[in-house]
């Protein structure tokens, strides 16, 4: 019998990790099994071992789960990121970001919380559109506002960003150094970076 529910508890916190679309935290899981007893968590993260043990990182399947963003997610192994990447490069694949939409993420990752003027101020461009275009895709969120000068809006990253970049925190983002600039747009980026920093 114990077998029977250890089983039925597996395949249902496989279902819930397909069903969910994001990383999900076992508290999350927990509610939706309803499971309140002591002891529920220690065998719902059993569970989660057992599966991560089926689909390690880096494996020879073609998905692998990991702790993400504050949960656990399925999601590719990065062996496949060939196959991945020219599926969202297919003509007309829903959910591909083009260049500017990119760009303003970039921004709004590393300086956040950030505000639409800052991030025009930086691109040297409007981007009205584009912060529009990532608020739909849920991939950026409102933060509060800036303090005096009317109040801009401020703008930060999701959970869902991270999920789709595959990092477990915002502290894996790579070092803007790692990045392959010349010297002068280094020295630009820096230039427009700190105008972004002087408190108004």
């Amino acid at each position: 019998m114990a077998d029977e529910i250890v089983s039925e508890l597996k395949r249902n916190v496989e279902a819930l990790l397909f069903a969910a679309g994001r990383p999900l935290p076992v508290d999350d899981m927990l509610r939706a099994l309803q499971l309140t007893e002591p002891g529920h968590r220690d065998r719902v993260e059993t569970v989660l071992e057992t599966l991560r043990a089926e689909f390690p990182a880096d494996g020879g399947r073609g998905f692998e789960l990991v702790p993400l963003a504050g949960g656990w997610a399925f999601r590719t192994n990065p062996r496949c990121r060939a196959a991945v990447t020219a599926l969202f490069d297919l003509p007309n694949e829903p959910g591909r970001l083009s260049p500017a939409a990119m760009e303003c993420l970039t921004i709004v990752a590393y300086l956040q919380p950030v505000s639409r003027p800052q991030i025009a101020e930086v691109r040297g461009v409007n981007s009205d559109s584009t912060v529009h275009t990532l608020l739909d895709r849920e991939l950026i969120t409102e933060m509060g506002r800036a303090e005096g000068g009317g109040g801009a809006v401020l703008y930060g990253t999701t959970q869902r960003f991270e999920a789709l970049f595959g990092l477990s925190s915002l502290d894996e983002l790579p070092a803007l150094e790692g990045f392959a600039l010349s010297d002068e747009q280094k020295e630009d980026l820096r230039r427009r970076l700190g105008l972004l920093t002087v408190p108004e």
